[in-house]
């Protein structure tokens, strides 16, 4: 049975445990949660040395573990395997038909005394298969990739703090803004950033400062700076940023610079169309945080309407030249730096 991650988490609360979990997707975040939630609490402390077994898949075979598997618990009524790194495991990896045949005949004939959990981070089972309609029939899958699990980007500030409050510590508005707008919505490394600043903190309030600190971003040169020139108009300021960028180009790829100014500007224009001024309104049509809604309504009183659009033609043509679908005329290879000269001065 395919579930989301909040009703197995919900059943997990309420003790509602099946036999077999295939835990797989990109988001490793929702994967370790579940994973470390039945390696913390589903055998007592005084028997888990007995009876939980963690195996890795670099390291291990499915014949290893389903014979595992088959051995009983000792002086308990449960025993808990879990695969981590299952997307390396042979079944998995590299699969062939008598090892898959072996696994889906397991699965279906699992010893009544094992819960079993395989964790494929970054990789999902081809939904055609038979090895996944063999999980499908008798276990529970998550699919953290899907839709149904997706934590879109206006929600990460959200998820920042309620993080932040569960860890019973305070962050301001613009410490949470530049952490999501830092490290985008991959909730494991935000989570790893957070918990970074919680030990190296004296007391329970989060400030920019903190999170400058933690994830090693510099305080002028970094992407919430750069949306605040774009706002301000101010050429200066955005164009010291964008030199800072060009020459830290692995850190700062022109590619996710194009992306981050198309949204920006799409949103924008959607603004600007609109004639909004209230940041509720604003937070909730283009689905950013009401923080950040504000800098909206700044923007929106500095461009003109004709401007946003130029400024978003100009970055899709800036995108079909960086990737070599459409030459540059020009001699000057700065294409960051022609882009910010279009936009302030829209030439």
């Amino acid at each position: 049975m395919i579930k989301t991650y909040n009703q197995i988490i919900q059943n997990l609360k309420e003790e509602n445990f099946t036999k077999i979990y295939l835990l797989m997707g990109e988001e490793a975040f929702f994967i370790n949660k579940i994973s470390n939630f039945f390696e913390k609490n589903f055998i007592s402390e005084e028997y888990r040395g007995f009876n939980l077994e963690i195996h890795y898949g670099i390291d291990s075979n499915i014949e290893t573990i389903i014979n595992s598997s088959k051995s009983f618990p000792m002086m308990s009524d449960k025993k808990l395997i879990i695969v981590k790194e299952g997307k390396e495991l042979d079944v998995f990896k590299k699969p062939n038909n008598s090892k898959i045949d072996l696994l889906v005949n397991y699965l279906n004939n699992i010893n009544s005394t094992t819960t079993l959990i395989f964790c494929l981070n970054n990789k999902s089972l081809d939904k055609r298969s038979k090895l996944y309609k063999a999980f499908l029939e008798v276990s529970t899958v998550l699919d953290s990739s899907s839709k149904e699990n997706k934590v879109y980007d206006n929600q990460i500030p959200n998820f920042i703090s309620n993080e932040v409050k569960r860890n019973k510590f305070n962050i301001d508005e613009e410490a949470t803004i530049l952490l999501s707008e830092s490290i985008g919505n991959n909730l494991e490394k935000i989570v790893n950033a957070l918990h970074k600043i919680f030990a190296n903190k004296d007391d329970k309030d989060i400030r920019t400062d903190d999170v400058i600190k933690s994830i090693g971003i510099n305080r002028e040169y970094n992407l919430f700076e750069f949306q605040d020139s774009l706002v301000e108009k101010n050429s200066l300021k955005c164009g010291k940023i964008v030199n800072y960028f060009s020459s830290n180009e692995k850190k700062f790829p022109i590619q996710q610079l194009i992306v981050y100014m198309f949204n920006f500007f799409s949103r924008l224009l959607v603004v600007k169309s609109k004639n909004l001024s209230d940041p509720d309104n604003i937070s909730s049509l283009i689905s950013v945080h009401p923080y950040v809604a504000r800098s909206y309504v700044k923007a929106s009183n500095n461009y003109k309407l004709n401007e946003i659009v130029n400024i978003i033609n100009a970055i899709k043509n800036l995108d079909l030249i960086s990737k070599g679908i459409k030459q540059i005329k020009s001699a000057n290879k700065n294409l960051m730096g022609e882009m910010i000269f279009k936009i302030f001065y829209n030439k």
